[in-house]
């Protein structure tokens, strides 16, 4: 411990002189941060760039100042807002926890069990607001610690792995948390993971952990942490663009989708090419024949989406007058604003790109 404390004053010290000014870090580090500014950028900032949030934290505290305002406002309004971010889960959880948390005046748990317990705060998220709004002895675990700890102590598992391993690191986190203030400690591992201690090409040089990281002295940096496997699911599929010649567009809601699901979306189907024949039908399922006017393959969208790896043909159809198909219908200058996923609006490009509309039979 007391290697530990030692080696925090130096952190602490290289954090407070060289810190990186964002719009959710206060000017005077000492501060007590505001609880829901400090969810809502945590939340933002897991699995995503910071650059990418930097301008989506501002427009969301412009528009949703407060947990009492945005327990008001409407789903597809927030998705909009997530727009870019991607692991649009976190969003839907932030409207539920918003909602739960309005009932109590706004107020935020003091409590990690309690905060555990709201929709989409997790171990992670929950020991961030403790320690950086309310200036409790509470450790964070994410992927930057993760990496500086196994370096460190020259850890070669990782926390996924199990009970046991899981137990090691958060261990370690609190040993660093409770070393002195937490709400310091905490931002200044994340920032030396983020500017220091990167995933290659470390900058070992400048690190004021260096003098304690056996990583370092065996010249061993880019060993730790263990390579985690990434195992992606392929999907393969069509988008079904339906349009009418007014050039509005037919979105519905994707229950069964196994990614962007309850979200406005163009219909989506999943084939392998060994079954194209079976495309026809499929279609008729949703728009019969009788009621097409024009409908031709307008080109390919490729995609990642957590775990899914995407290959999307797009099939634009345009309708004949009065077909009266059920489902939301917008127009194109409202396309892009109504489809919250960059994978959707991929989609509503390669269809508006295309010209090639044709009376001949696709099939």
């Amino acid at each position: 411990m007391t290697s530990i404390i030692s080696a925090n004053r130096s952190l602490c010290k290289w954090f407070v002189e060289s810190r990186e000014s964002f719009p959710w870090r206060l000017e005077n580090l000492y501060e007590f941060r505001n609880p829901y500014a400090v969810w809502i950028s945590e939340t933002m900032l897991q699995q995503t760039q910071v650059s990418a949030v930097q301008t989506a934290f501002k427009k969301w505290m412009q528009d949703f100042p407060d947990v009492l305002t945005l327990a008001k406002a409407k789903e597809n309004d927030v998705l909009q807002h997530w727009q870019g971010l991607g692991y649009y889960s976190r969003a839907k959880n932030i409207l539920r926890t918003a909602k739960i948390l309005a009932e109590n005046g706004g107020m935020f748990p003091q409590a990690r069990k309690e905060l555990e317990q709201l929709p989409g705060i997790g171990a992670y998220t929950a020991g961030a607001i403790l320690s950086l709004a309310f200036h409790l002895p509470e450790a964070i675990l994410d992927g930057n610690l993760v990496r500086i700890f196994a370096r460190l102590r020259l850890w070669d598992f990782l926390p996924a792995e199990g009970k046991k391993e899981r137990d090691f690191y958060w261990d370690e986190a609190f040993r660093w948390a409770k070393a002195d203030k937490a709400f310091l400690t905490n931002e200044a591992l994340m920032e030396l993971g983020r500017k220091i201690c990167k995933r290659s090409n470390p900058d070992c040089e400048n690190c004021p952990l260096q003098k304690i990281c056996q990583a370092k002295q065996e010249n061993r940096q880019n060993e730790f942490p263990k390579k985690k496997v990434v195992r992606y699911e392929s999907w393969t599929g069509f988008a079904l663009v339906v349009c009418d010649k007014n050039e509005n567009f037919l979105l519905r809601v994707s229950p069964r989708s196994p990614f962007l699901k309850n979200q406005l979306m163009f219909p989506l189907f999943e084939y392998a090419d060994a079954f194209r024949n079976r495309i026809p039908g499929i279609v008729e399922s949703v728009i019969p024949w009788e009621k097409i006017d024009q409908c031709s393959w307008a080109g390919i969208v490729e995609h990642s989406i957590t775990r899914y790896k995407i290959r999307c043909r797009v099939l634009k159809v345009q309708i004949k007058p009065n077909a009266g198909l059920d489902g939301i219908w917008v127009s194109a200058s409202e396309l892009f604003e109504k489809l919250p996923s960059s994978f959707a609006q991929k989609i509503a490009q390669v269809a508006e790109e295309d010209a090639g509309l044709s009376k001949n039979p696709l099939f």
